[in-house]
């Protein structure tokens, strides 16, 4: 591993920043050369693969290691048994690293330990709430996008907090409705007929409550669970969301569609008479057969399209799944079968589309697919109400206690028509010291909870004393939440482990810098006698010398190359244009060998010959080969950084092998044929996936 030859300090860097090089060291630190020595071992994931002073490392703990660093149990049984001998042996001179930190009280840095500390406060948190929220929410989505249903739908509008006759006023009239549905077929087009008289929804003027397909995570979650329990063919009963009662007909169930990506090419009527209508169809037909003829596809639609966006990239829409396209789009575009496939003319309310699929991607297993959900997840509204659920679940398990009346009691005495603005400007007043709940055993305050209202507190609704006592519920909740994340690594083996590793990697990273770092990078005099010791290590091979006139200017640079092509020397010509308002640049560039770049027009020209003006990044280059400089042996300053690094491997050698001598290690790689040969332990199992709904 190379660091900086001017290192930072560790707690400067973040916990993360940290973590990430912790890993890094553990993976990729410079092998100990002590071999391997015989010694016993048994069968199965007690048997011993390494030991040293007061330790050893068995077969299971050499698995979670090894996995953990490749990414999973699998990636880990796939791989040699050379990568695995490697690994043992870096592994071990990571865990003699950490001991021997730990033995020189390291851990007792107040810095690391506060390093260690704001890593778990960033971690904990979204870690428990993975544990216990999250993941069943992600299990759930992607089983529903094993499928995709198709439904329409018929609202009736009834606000969250209306009185409950309201509500059964709102859902009386849904079931009138179901029941008319039901008396006149229950088929389709009745359910699209009443939806377009009565529906709520603004949308039902345009699709007649028709969604078209959808997958899971893309409706409000009770919706999409009705939705997806609802038989094919049938109308559902009334379903409450926030935005009131539906009733759902479901079309269709099928399997779900892996994305694709297709290329369209738009034409719109360019009027609103029929003929205009029918003028557009027609060209595009037109434009059809000339695709179906052999035409470029990409190039018609550069030409023709009235989608100017994507148009000018022949017609490209990249890769989109269900959902994201208007209906009838969809249902042509996921129709097509093979890559190069054509549809015929779409009508949509955007024009007439002629679409051509040029790429169908596989469905992710759940591991592919686990970020992206887990994103999904977070964002939907089901989340926070799970959490919510999880932290009320808490408090009555600890039986905490929740005085209403207190609260009630205590906003009745402030000005109800600016109550929460009061609250959040001067507290509950003389009322801030009373307790009117318990958290975990401790008492809680009106004032702490003003406190979080002038921090986090929603904006003044219609109901202030509700909205505020809900506010206190949902803040109650977090408080349990944040009392069970505080206790994690006693109850959560492997949150324990997790941060144990992160410790290590801040020691591991400590010592390393004390030991080997510093010393490399600052001990000029040894690093000069490491030179001089391996010089002949330490050469640059032939060389192009070249200068690089460089600017924004094309007409500039075509006056630089009359000024070369007149005899001019690189320095008059930059002293010439020195005052002009235009930037000019030079800088020599050493070329060996190809750099896949414009510069490689120089390799074969001879000294004094230029290039024509070439794109260098965000501005113009003429490249001019000054002269070939022939191989010769690098001076200490030249080699400086190299040296700085190889020293750092010799001192790593060193370090390494007196740590071995030191606490007695011992590796036995004889052990290794069996590992990941036998049952899978409980944290590299795959994710169980069940069905339900949310």
């Amino acid at each position: 591993m190379r660091v900086s030859t001017t290192p930072s300090s560790y707690a400067a860097r973040g916990p993360l920043a940290v973590g990430l090089l912790g890993a890094a060291l553990l993976v990729l630190a410079a092998c100990g050369t002590a071999r391997p020595t015989t010694g016993p071992f048994a069968a199965g994931p007690a048997a011993v693969t390494a030991m040293w002073t007061g330790d050893t490392l068995t077969l299971a703990e050499f698995e979670h290691a090894y996995a953990t660093t490749v990414g999973s149990w699998d990636a880990a049984a796939d791989d040699s048994m050379p990568a695995l001998t490697d690994f043992l042996e870096r592994y071990v001179n990571f865990r003699l690293k950490v001991k021997e930190a730990r033995s020189l009280g390291l851990q007792q840095d107040s810095a690391l330990q506060a390093e260690v500390a704001s890593y778990r406060e960033q971690l904990a948190r979204p870690y428990y709430l993975d544990q216990n929220v999250l993941d069943d929410i992600v299990r759930d989505l992607y089983v529903k996008q094993q499928e995709e249903v198709r439904a329409s739908h018929l609202l009736i509008r009834v606000d969250p907090d209306v009185p409950p006759a309201d509500s059964q006023a709102a859902y009386a009239r849904t079931m009138a409705l179901r029941d008319s549905i039901l008396a006149q077929g229950g088929t389709p087009e009745v359910f699209e007929a009443i939806a377009r008289r009565h529906s709520e929804d603004p949308s039902v003027a345009r699709n007649a409550g028709d969604l078209g397909y959808f997958t899971g995570g893309r409706m409000v979650h009770q919706f999409e669970n009705a939705a997806y329990a609802n038989p094919p063919g049938t109308v559902s009963m009334p379903v409450r969301t926030r935005f009131g009662y539906h009733l759902i007909y479901t079309r269709d169930r099928r399997p779900r569609s892996a994305e694709i990506r297709a290329a369209h090419i738009l034409i719109r009527p360019q009027g609103a008479t029929v003929e205009d209508t029918l003028t557009a169809r027609t060209t595009l037909e037109g434009i059809r057969e000339r695709v179906l003829a052999g035409e470029d596809f990409a190039t018609l639609a550069r030409q023709y399209s009235d989608d100017v966006a994507s148009g000018r990239n022949g017609g490209d829409l990249g890769f989109f799944g269900l959902g994201r396209m208007v209906p009838a789009f969809e249902v042509a575009a996921f129709a097509l079968d093979n890559p190069g496939d054509v549809s015929e003319v779409v009508p949509s309310r955007f024009g007439f589309h002629l679409i051509q699929l040029t790429e169908r991607r596989t469905l992710p297993t759940f591991e592919e697919a686990y970020p992206e959900l887990k994103r999904l997840a977070a964002e939907l509204p089901l989340a926070d109400e799970r959490a919510q659920a999880l932290g009320a679940q808490l408090r009555a398990e600890s039986n905490d206690t929740f005085d209403e009346g207190a609260l009630r009691a205590a906003m009745g005495r402030l000005p109800a028509d600016s109550l929460l603005n009061v609250i959040r400007t001067s507290g509950f007043g003389a009322d801030d010291a009373t307790a009117f709940a318990t958290v975990g055993g401790q008492n809680v305050t009106l004032g702490e909870f003003a406190e979080n209202l002038q921090r986090t507190g929603p904006q003044p609704g219609p109901n202030q004393p509700e909205q505020i006592v809900a506010e206190a519920r949902r803040w109650l909740n977090s408080r349990a939440i944040d009392n069970a994340v505080g206790t994690l690594e006693q109850r959560d083996p492997e949150f324990r482990r997790m941060l144990a590793q992160y410790e290590d990697g801040v020691l591991l990273f400590k010592i390393s810098e004390d030991t080997i770092w510093t010393q490399a990078a600052n001990d000029d005099a040894a690093l000069r006698r490491f030179h001089a010791e391996h010089a002949a290590e330490y050469r640059f091979p032939q060389r192009n010398r070249v200068l690089a006139f460089g600017s924004p200017s094309d007409s500039l640079l075509t006056r630089v190359i009359a000024d070369l092509d007149a005899g001019r020397t690189p320095q008059q010509i930059l002293d010439a244009y020195r005052d002009s308002p235009l930037t000019l640049r030079l800088d020599t560039i050493y070329v060996a060998d190809s750099t896949s770049s414009p510069l490689d027009l120089t390799i074969g020209m001879t000294p004094g010959q230029h290039t024509d003006i070439q794109p260098e990044r965000s501005r113009l280059a003429v490249y001019r080969l000054d002269a070939i400089e022939e191989p010769r042996q690098k001076t200490f300053e030249e080699a400086r950084a190299e040296v700085v690094s190889a020293y750092q491997d010799e001192l790593e050698r060193q370090w390494v092998a007196r740590l071995r001598e030191r606490y007695h290690a011992h590796t036995y790689p004889e052990v290794l044929p069996q590992a990941f040969q036998g049952d899978r332990p409980a944290w590299a199992r795959p994710h169980t996936l069940t069905g339900g709904t949310q």
